[in-house]
C-alpha cells in the first residue's frame, strides 16, 4: 500500500480529484491512504507565518526552511520502509511515466506544495526533496500539480485498474504516443451528413494485422507530434 503525505499551505484543497472515479474508490477501499499536513500548523509565529521576504530582495515570499522541516518531522517514518520526497516545481526534473513507475513502489511519498515564490532552497537540498515539475508552465502552487503526480502513481498500483494490461499500451509506456481509438457506430454521420468509417482492420478479427496496425499508428502519431521521443530513442 502507498501512503501519500501532502504538506500544503491550501490543505483544502485535496483530496480534490483524487477523491473521485478509480482513484477515489481505491482510496476508499484503503489501496492506498491519504494525509494533508497544514504547513500553518507548524508556523514560525503567533499568527502562524510560513514564509518571509527573500534575501538579496526581489517579489514575493518565500517559505521558511524551518517550517518544512518541522512539518517533515511530524510525519512517523519507521525504519522499515521505503519513502521518497518530492517538491513540486517548474524548476524541477520534468514528470515523465517512468518516474511515476518508480515513485508507485515506493511505502511513502512526502509531496511538498510549493506557494509564493518557492521554498528555501536549504530545506530542499538539506532535507533531500527531489525537485519535479509536471511541465514548462506556472501555476498558483503545487496543488494541483501534486494530484497530477499522486493520480499518475496511483493508477499504476495493483488492483487499482480494472484492466491493468492497458497500462502495457499508453502512451509514453514505450517510448511511443499510443494509438487512436475508435468504437461504435462503426459508421458515423456528422451533422453536416458526412459519413466516417472506423479503419477495416480493426473488424477484421486478425489480431496480428490489429497489433500492426496500432504500432504503425503509434509511430507515425509519435513522428508528427513528439519526435524527441523518436529522436530519444535512437541516441538510447
Amino acid at each position: 500500500m502507498l501512503d501519500v503525505k501532502i504538506l500544503t499551505a491550501y490543505p483544502n484543497m485535496f483530496p480534490g480529484t483524487l477523491n473521485h472515479s478509480l482513484i477515489g474508490s481505491a482510496l476508499k477501499e484503503k489501496k492506498w491512504t491519504l494525509e494533508v499536513i497544514n504547513l500553518h500548523n507548524f508556523g514560525y509565529d503567533n499568527t502562524k507565518s510560513i514564509d518571509d521576504e527573500p534575501f538579496g530582495g526581489g517579489p514575493g515570499m518565500i517559505i521558511r526552511a524551518d517550517v518544512v522541516e518541522k512539518a517533515l518531522l511530524s510525519i512517523e517514518y519507521p525504519n522499515n520502509i521505503k519513502r521518497k520526497l518530492i517538491y513540486l516545481t517548474p524548476s524541477g526534473t520534468p514528470l515523465k511515466q517512468a518516474n511515476l513507475l518508480e515513485f508507485s513502489r515506493f511505502n511513502q511519498l512526502i509531496i511538498l506544495c510549493g506557494r509564493f515564490e518557492g521554498v528555501d532552497q536549504r530545506a530542499i537540498n538539506v532535507l533531500d526533496f527531489s525537485e519535479i515539475s509536471i511541465g514548462d508552465y506556472i501555476l498558483m502552487g503545487g496543488e494541483t500539480a501534486a494530484q497530477v503526480l499522486v493520480e499518475g502513481c496511483i493508477r499504476l498500483l495493483p488492483g487499482v485498474l480494472g484492466q491493468p494490461k492497458s497500462l502495457l499500451e499508453e502512451s509514453f509506456s514505450n517510448d511511443l504516443l499510443e494509438y487512436p481509438h475508435y468504437t461504435r457506430p462503426k459508421v458515423w454521420r456528422d451533422t453536416n451528413n458526412n459519413n466516417h468509417e472506423i479503419p477495416e482492420v480493426l473488424i477484421s478479427g486478425h489480431h496480428e494485422k490489429i497489433k500492426e496496425w496500432r504500432l504503425k499508428k503509434s509511430i507515425e502519431r509519435t513522428k508528427i507530434i513528439r519526435p524527441d521521443l523518436l529522436i530519444k530513442d535512437k541516441k538510447a
